[in-house]
């Protein structure tokens, strides 16, 4: 199997009034050929 896609050290900040809030940290996956891959979050963060 291929490697397809790899993220390693995902972070990401949203900015309400300028003020960051940080809802990814550090986050790193990778998924290969074939694969099925699912991210589940809070209800409602999606």
């Amino acid at each position: 199997m291929s490697e397809l896609l790899n993220v390693s050290q995902l972070t990401i900040d949203f900015f309400d009034k300028k003020v960051p809030q940080r809802v990814v940290d550090h986050v790193s996956f990778s998924m290969n050929e074939g694969e099925i891959l699912g991210i589940v979050g809070e209800s409602g963060s999606g």
